[in-house]
C-alpha cells in the first residue's frame, strides 16, 4: 500500500476533480435533490483524495466496469479509504451507485457549490461556521484531533509546542482550533493551543506529513486526525504523537443550503440512512476494518 503520493499526481487529481464536478444526467427529478439524485441514478460525493486512510486515490485502480459515472468524475475502487467506503455504504442505500469528486477543501467548506457535486462525505466536523452554509446531517464517526512531532524532536507534551512552528491545512477545524476560532460544543474541546506558535498552512493536513517526509525542515509539528497519524506511522513516517487528544471531530456528512433543489428530504433521508449504518453495525465494522477500533460512539456521552 503506498503512503505518500508525490504532490505533482495529487496536484492533477484535484485539478481533475474540480473539472469532474458537473452534475446533470438523463432523467428528470421532482424539484428536490433527493428526487434529482434518484432520477439521474447516481450520486456525486465530494471527497479529499490526499487523506490516506480515509480517503485516496489508488493509482493502480481501473476505472469501475458498467459505471455511469460521467468520464470526469471518480468511480468507486479509483477512490478508496474509510469516507469513501460510507459513501458507498450510502449510496447503496439509496439504490445509486456512488462517484466522487474532489475539489480542494476551501471550496468544500465555503458552500455554494453550484451543483456541481451533491454531498460531502469527507469528514467534515460541524460547526457554527460551517453551518451557515452547508446543512449536516447525523454524524457517522467521532475522530480525535492530535499533534504529531518528528520523533527526534523530543516534544511529548503539549507545554513543548510553546513557541513552535506548526504545520496546518487552510480551512480545517484544527485551524480554527489554533486560532481560537472553532465553534464546536466545549465539552468536545479538551484542551487549549499552545502559545506564541507560528503556522505554516498547506492545501491538506496529509501534506504536512509529506513535507516532513521530503525533508522540509521549517516545521516538525503538525495537526490533524489521529486516524491519519496512525497511518504515517504505520507507512514508515518517524513522528511521535505529542500530548492527548485536544478535540472531538463528530464527523458528518454535509449538503449545500444554496443548492438549485430543495434539500430537506435529501438531508433527512441521509441522516435515516446514517442511523441505520450505525444500527445494524455497518459502521463499527468500518471503523475497525481501517482504524482497528470502533470510532462510532460519540465520546462526549
Amino acid at each position: 500500500m503506498k503512503k505518500f503520493y508525490p504532490l505533482f499526481a495529487v496536484l492533477l487529481v484535484l485539478s481533475f476533480g474540480l473539472a469532474a464536478c458537473g452534475g446533470g444526467g438523463e432523467g428528470e427529478g421532482d424539484g428536490t435533490l433527493l428526487g434529482e439524485v434518484k432520477a439521474r441514478g447516481y450520486l456525486i460525493v465530494s471527497t479529499d483524495p490526499n487523506y490516506e486512510p480515509i480517503s485516496y486515490l489508488d493509482p493502480d485502480a481501473e476505472r469501475a466496469a458498467g459505471t455511469i459515472c460521467p468520464e470526469d468524475l471518480l468511480t468507486y475502487g479509483e477512490m478508496v479509504g474509510f469516507d469513501v467506503d460510507v459513501a458507498k455504504a450510502v449510496a447503496d442505500e439509496l439504490g445509486l451507485e456512488v462517484c466522487f469528486a474532489t475539489p480542494d477543501w476551501d471550496l468544500v467548506t465555503a458552500g455554494s457549490w453550484g451543483d456541481r457535486w451533491d454531498i460531502s462525505i469527507g469528514s467534515m466536523t460541524p460547526t457554527l461556521t460551517r453551518a451557515e452554509v452547508v446543512t449536516f446531517s447525523t454524524p457517522y464517526v467521532y475522530t480525535p484531533a492530535h499533534f504529531a512531532a518528528t520523533a527526534d524532536s523530543g516534544f511529548t507534551s503539549l507545554a513543548d509546542l510553546e513557541g513552535q512552528t506548526i504545520c496546518l491545512a487552510a480551512a480545517t477545524t484544527y485551524l480554527d482550533w489554533m486560532n481560537g476560532t472553532l465553534t464546536i460544543t466545549e465539552d468536545a474541546i479538551f484542551a487549549d493551543p499552545p502559545g506564541d506558535f507560528t503556522i505554516v498552512e498547506l492545501p491538506t493536513d496529509q501534506e504536512c506529513a509529506q513535507a516532513i517526509a521530503a525533508g522540509r525542515e521549517e516545521f516538525s509539528v503538525y495537526l490533524t486526525s489521529e486516524t491519519v497519524i496512525d497511518s504515517n506511522i504505520a507507512g514508515g513516517l518517524d513522528v511521535v504523537k505529542v500530548g492527548g487528544a485536544v478535540f472531538s471531530e463528530n464527523l458528518s456528512p454535509a449538503t449545500d443550503k444554496s443548492s438549485s433543489f430543495d434539500i430537506d428530504t435529501f438531508v433527512a433521508e441521509i441522516s435515516s440512512i446514517v442511523d441505520g449504518l450505525h444500527a445494524d453495525g455497518t459502521l463499527s465494522a468500518l471503523s475497525i476494518k481501517y482504524f482497528e477500533i470502533d470510532m462510532t460512539q460519540d465520546p462526549t456521552k
